[in-house]
């Protein structure tokens, strides 16, 4: 099942995998893409397959004169407002839809190579573009859900093609990528659209692939790799805001190395660095996998909790969240690990790194607050000991990572998430710990006259020192309650930035869900945990995919 495509792919007088803003035409092909990537491939859509033997033909894999066309490369008509969507996408789009937008983009290299072969790809940009402009102009809005009816329509058509194959002779790499164009997109036009029925056909769809890989090269190995590390954040996003369980039955991970085969018995071991950047995971894969992980296990225990599931079984979800936690305790990020730079110059590396590290601060943040018997705390008797030791602290520490990384970063489209996550463990405490905190200080201080009138000289220095160390508290208290409200208001200047630089509908939401968070946060009882941002967001259905 080899990939097919262009034979060293050739730049032409636009290069698009550049943002130059004056762009003369549209290229057929691109050339000069990186090494590094294993792009010893680049493919076009279809992608022809060898069906007599597992042997990949190189020369009718990397010639396209050679390529067998089939009804899913039907060139698109393009008119002149096509070609301004589709300059439109390669100037504007495709740099807020990745971490770091340059040369080394694997999302600019798939749709310079496809958009003039492949219906799904160019209808898909097409729609992506207009969804986008639709926010900037509500004129846009009937032309852009028109677009996005267009693309789906194409993308069923194909669709229905491959699923009519018991076996795929070619791999429809165009579909595959349009499925992703428009499952992440459509929230730019309806920000409570989680684009699930398009990413699950993707997932399926890649899922097919994967199973029937072993005829790929090494170089089109590094390609579906690629393509699986793009899926893999899709379901971080969607692990945030939605049940999918449903996807599990296409379980990539368990066949994604051939080398399994040979050694049935083999650990596999992922490294925590990825060497190449990911214009969607960044330079870690696996946190994004462990993230997801969490992220699903911390709703499924939400909902367990409101259904009234059986103990054994919520003794389950603890366990799996305490391997998870140590799992992600385990992951040691540096840059040096990466040997392929951006080529951004808004987004080095070490902005790459900075947002593992806050995946990292994310996963720790949710397990803690939704299993705070996990936290190994002082005090276990004070329900407020794991906010106050780890979940808090933990969230004024990615607050701070955030703050590293500028609004205008390549990794943008990481921040809602991270934002959010910040804003969950961000509680001033209950209003009994204030009153607590005040009597403390008012039975401490006492009486003046009747200290005064104390007979018992150590008696009246004890009041003194009992004094000293209520003050204390209570400046740290002060001090806590301070900075918890610096970062709030940090988050929310940042997320409204985000809705300038970001499609703004799914920042909208993001916002709302942050506030009612703060809000049912601010109203809660004295035991912290029966308030929880999973429930808030299902109660008020704010979800969106916030990346």
């Amino acid at each position: 099942m080899p990939f097919s495509g262009a034979d060293q792919p050739t730049r032409t007088a636009l290069d698009p995998t550049s943002c130059d803003s004056s762009i003369p035409e549209l290229p057929q092909a691109i050339t000069d893409a990186p090494g590094d990537l294993g792009w010893g491939l680049v493919p076009s859509d279809p992608i022809e397959m060898t069906q007599e033997s597992g042997d990949l033909d190189v020369a009718d894999a990397v010639i396209p004169s050679r390529q067998t066309i089939c009804p899913l490369s039907i060139p698109p008509e393009v008119n002149d407002v096509s070609i301004s969507l589709i300059e439109y996408w390669f100037r504007d789009v495709c740099g807020l839809w990745s971490q770091y937008d340059s040369d080394f983009n694997f999302s600019r290299i798939i749709a310079a190579t496809l958009w003039s072969t492949s219906a799904a790809v160019s209808t898909s940009l097409r729609g992506m573009s207009s969804a986008y402009l639709s926010t900037k102009g509500p004129h846009m809005q009937k032309t852009a859900i028109s677009l996005m009816k267009e693309a789906t329509k194409t993308i069923c058509s194909e669709l229905l093609v491959v699923k009519s194959s018991h076996q795929l002779e070619m791999v429809p790499l165009g579909l595959l990528y349009g499925l992703l164009c428009v499952g992440t997109s459509i929230c730019w036009l309806n920000a409570t659209h989680l684009g699930i029925p398009l990413l699950r056909e993707a997932k399926a769809l890649l899922y097919r692939i994967n199973q029937q890989s072993r005829d790929l090269s090494s170089e089109e190995w590094d390609i579906l790799r690629t393509l699986n590390r793009s899926w893999a954040y899709c379901e971080l996003l969607l692990s945030m805001v939605a049940d999918t369980g449903s996807f599990s039955q296409y379980d990539i991970d368990k066949i994604q190395d051939v080398s399994v085969d040979q050694s049935p018995t083999a650990q596999l071991v992922q490294p925590v660095m990825d060497h190449i950047p990911h214009p969607w995971t960044g330079v870690s894969t696996i946190v994004t996998r462990i993230l997801t992980e969490i992220m699903r296990l911390c709703r499924g225990y939400r909902m367990s909790l409101s259904q009234d599931l059986f103990t054994n079984h919520q003794f389950m979800f603890v366990e799996e969240a305490r391997a998870l936690k140590e799992r992600l305790l385990d992951l040691h990020f540096e840059a040096p690990a990466v040997t392929v730079e951006t080529g951004d110059q808004r987004t080095p590396v070490q902005h790459l790194v900075n947002v593992a590290e806050a995946y990292q601060l994310v996963g720790l943040i949710h397990i803690y607050q939704t299993f705070p018997d996990l936290a190994d705390v002082s005090d276990p008797n004070n329900p407020w000991a794991a906010w106050d030791e780890f979940v808090t602290p933990l969230s004024l520490r990615l607050v701070k990572l955030i703050d590293m990384l500028p609004a205008d970063s390549g990794c943008k489209m990481t921040q809602p998430l991270l934002c959010i996550t910040a804003s969950t463990g961000l509680r001033f405490g209950s209003k009994e710990a204030a009153s607590k905190n005040d009597n403390l200080v008012g039975s401490a201080t006492g009486d003046a006259e009747s200290i005064e009138n104390c007979d018992d000289m150590l008696e009246y220095i004890d009041h003194l020192v009992q004094a000293d160390e209520a003050l204390d508290h209570l400046t740290l208290t002060v001090e806590s309650r301070s900075e918890i409200l610096s970062a709030r208001c940090f988050l929310m200047n940042r997320l409204e930035v985000l809705g300038t630089v970001l499609p703004p509908r799914p920042i909208a939401v993001a916002k709302k869900l942050v506030q009612a968070i703060w809000k049912e946060y601010n109203n809660e009882g004295p035991v912290p945990g029966r308030v929880h941002w999973v429930d808030i967001m299902e109660k008020n259905n704010l979800r969106s995919l916030f990346g």
